[in-house]
Formats: structure tokens, sequence, C-alpha cells
């Protein structure tokens, strides 16, 4: 298959559904921290402090609510690369599970599109149920996660199957794959690269902010 047909074939693939960019919000920062095992600190005006541990695995919020963070642009969020010994990782004694943490990313940025790199036609499958006390969820979650952990199925059937709304199954699927629970059977997932963060001094801090302004 060339290049062009397969864009073209992309293209049709997406009409009709609404996308968003996961590299436009919280997704794209905790994954390249996960992926390079950097601990960080990620401010919001406003909201607080959220700490990703990724060599813990865990996550701390410093701030009345995790949403804001999920829901704002990825230029709002500034940075922080954790030194080992920085009082903010020692201070934590435990955290909550990154896979949380992603689920709830993937849950507000969604807001009832679909995250570029995921199709109506995937077939997908759970790995396994996800802990739902601790999570957003949709009026039909439970029964999406009932199908999909015993039966791999595509997107837009199980979407007619138990009518279920497309912004709610989007939201689903969504949340479902930035938490490592959803897996596409049918095809191989696209997998973007993710640099890691780099680590900025005092200066370069003051200039990101003055460019901001």
């Amino acid at each position: 298959m060339g290049a062009t047909e397969y864009r073209v074939n992309d293209e049709i693939r997406k009409s009709g559904v609404d996308y968003f960019d996961p590299e436009e919000y919280l997704i794209d920062s905790v994954r390249r921290a996960t992926v390079n095992e950097q601990n960080v600190a990620i401010s919001l005006l406003g909201a607080g402090e959220l700490i990703v541990l990724s060599t813990r695995g865990e996550y701390f919020v410093d701030g009345p609510s995790l949403e804001p963070f999920c829901r704002a642009p990825a230029d709002q969020l500034e940075v922080t690369v954790l030194a080992k010994a920085d009082p903010r990782i020692l201070s934590i004694k435990r955290g909550r599970d990154i896979d949380e943490l992603m689920w709830q990313a993937g849950f507000h940025a969604s807001a009832g599109r679909l995250m570029d790199g995921c199709y109506r036609d995937d077939v997908i499958k759970l790995s396994h149920w996800p802990n739902l006390s601790r999570l957003p969820t949709t009026p039909n979650t439970t029964r999406l996660c009932a199908v999909l952990t015993r039966y791999p199925t595509s997107v837009v059937l199980i979407g007619s199957l138990l009518k279920v709304p497309s912004d709610e199954l989007y939201q689903f699927y969504s949340a479902a794959r930035c938490a490592g629970l959803a897996h596409t059977v049918n095809r191989e997932p696209d997998e973007p690269a993710l640099p890691p963060h780099r680590s900025q001094t005092l200066l370069s801090k003051l200039i990101d902010r003055i460019m901001r302004l």
C-alpha cells in the first residue's frame, strides 16, 4: 500500500468523528515522563501541583482536584524534572497508581471526542477490570467493561449492541487506551515518539515564562 493511498484511507476512517490530539494535554506530559522514567512536578496556575513519580509508578496531586490538570492545554502546564533528592519526592510516602492518572487524563481531555490514534473500526479488548470506584465513569462504563474484558469487539459494534452514544463511547475508549487497559487486536497501535522532558535552568524557566506573556 502506498503512502498516498494510506492517507486517503486514514481520512475516510476519521470522517464524521471529532478527534483530539493527546500531545495538547496532560496525557503527553505524563507519557513522556513515564516512558523515560523521569520524576516530574507539573504546575498549573490556580490548581496546585501534580507530582508524577515514574520510578515508583505513582502520582500525587497537591490541590483540590486533578480534573483541571487533565483539561488544561499543554502550554499552560509547567513541567519540572525532579532530582532524586528533591524533598517533594521524599515527602510522599505513598501515592496513587499512575494508570489511574492516565485514565483520568484521557477521560477529561476527551470530553466526548476520540483520541488521535484510535478509530471506530478498532477491535479492542480490555486486559482487566479497572477499579471504577476510584475513576470518573460514564453511565455505561460497567456494561462496556463487562463485554470488553471477555470478548474482543469493534468500537462501532459494541456501541450499536449496547446502544451507547458515540460521545460516551469515545470518552470510555480514550480513557481505557490511555490507562493501558484497551488493546487493539486487529492492528498494531500507533506509538508516537516520546522524548524526555528537559531539565530547565532558572534562566530558561524565566525565558519560557516571558515568552508566554
